[in-house]
This record gives structure tokens, C-alpha cells and sequence, in this order.
């Protein structure tokens, strides 16, 4: 039977909490990029996240379990709002990450992180 895309996430708890869920129902799945997500956080995007493969007959269900969840407050991150606020700032950050593997700190200046001396 052909497996179809249920859910696609681009958070690792998140996709850890559904895939307990599933295996607690029985319902059989196969999961695509946990793994290099797992090794590799920065290809996140790049890779489209994480998605849960099912069964057809299993579709309804698994959307059904998956949406049966209530809202967490400030499920929004810090760092979600802040990429959508300086998209150009970020795209270049995360190519540097690419090529050099790490952030450039001195751009989180001016965030209001430090505490008033």
C-alpha cells in the first residue's frame, strides 16, 4: 500500500512527541529526515523538515490524533519571530552557517538580551 505524508514538522520535539503518539496507537509509520535533522539542525529548512509517511487507511486517523491537541502558549518561539522580522539578515546568516558552521554573534547586539547595568 503507498504511504502518504500525514504531518510535516520542522521541530524535533515536536516530531518526537507525534511519533510516540503514533507508535502508542499501533498505527505503523515511516519517518523522513529525523535523521539528518537530528545530525544536522541547520539543513532543517533545507530539507523540509520532518514528515510522517503513513498508510492511506491510516490518514484520517493519524491527522485526527495529530490535530486532537490543544494550542501551547508561546509555542511561537523567540527565535521564529525574530527570523520573520529580518528575513534578508537571516537567509544571509543561515549561508554562513552553511559554509563556516557557526553564527556570527555580533548581529544579536542590539536584541535587548543584556540586562541594564
Amino acid at each position: 500500500m503507498p504511504l502518504v505524508c500525514a504531518h510535516t514538522t520542522l521541530m524535533l520535539p515536536e516530531a518526537i512527541v507525534i511519533e510516540s503518539l503514533l507508535e502508542a496507537h499501533g498505527i505503523r509509520f515511516a519517518l523522513a529526515g529525523k535523521d539528518i535533522i537530528s545530525q544536522c539542525p541547520q539543513f532543517n529548512i533545507l530539507f523540509g523538515g520532518i514528515s510522517f509517511l503513513v498508510d492511506e487507511d491510516d490518514l484520517e486517523t493519524v491527522q485526527s490524533l495529530i490535530a486532537d491537541v490543544e494550542t501551547v502558549p508561546g509555542y511561537a518561539s523567540i527565535e521564529s519571530a525574530g527570523f520573520e522580522r529580518r528575513p534578508v539578515r537571516n537567509a544571509i546568516l543561515a549561508f554562513a552557517m552553511l559554509l563556516i558552521g557557526a553564527p556570527f554573534p555580533f548581529w544579536y547586539r542590539g536584541s535587548g538580551l543584556r540586562e541594564n547595568a
